[in-house]
């Protein structure tokens, strides 16, 4: 009986093509009757699903991630099991994060690698040009009395500050992996 891609036989039913379809069909039919028989056979893309398929899936993980090391990620969105895979990271360390965070990973053959981590940015102020001036802060008061001269002295001591005012700045922003 005959077989489907996957092993399992194949149905009975009659199979239909559209008008257009078999036009093509017979075209390429008699393209090939009327060519060179010696030619090789025809040879077909890879499909979708076999070894040589590259897969990316978007995953999670937990824990630092070392150059060369494998990990367990879990595929996001797939709730039935086995929803997990090794993955190795070949490219660069990823320290530990808060909790899980997600990843990005590609099957090549058999194996499955890291290939993305988040990022995130983060924007910095530069001071351009500052100038410095002294402020007063505060006013300190001071008072006695003198009983035998029948007299009150007052005394005052002003507190100042240096301040340094920004007059110019500009900002850069910076991407670096989100941990």
């Amino acid at each position: 009986m005959a077989q489907k891609p996957d092993g399992k036989p194949a149905g009975t039913q009659r199979v239909t093509f559209t008008k257009p379809a078999a036009e093509r069909i017979a075209r390429v039919v008699r393209h090939v009757e009327g060519g060179d028989r010696d030619g090789g056979p025809l040879t077909f893309g890879a499909r979708v699903g076999e070894a040589n398929a590259k897969v990316f899936r978007v995953c999670t993980f937990t824990g630092a991630w070392a150059i060369g090391a494998s990990k367990v990620v879990t595929f996001r969105g797939v709730t039935t099991t086995p929803n997990t895979v090794a993955a190795v990271n070949l490219f660069f360390p990823f320290p530990a994060p808060a909790s899980a965070t997600d990843c990005a990973i590609a099957k090549e053959g058999t194996a499955w690698y890291l290939i993305d981590v988040p990022f995130e940015t983060a924007t910095a102020v530069f001071v351009g040009a500052t100038s410095s001036t002294s402020v007063m802060t505060d006013v300190e008061l001071s008072a006695s009395l003198n009983t035998n001269a029948c007299t009150i002295s007052i005394g005052k001591t002003l507190v100042t500050t240096s301040v340094t005012i920004v007059s110019s700045t500009f900002t850069a922003t910076f991407a670096r992996l989100k941990a």
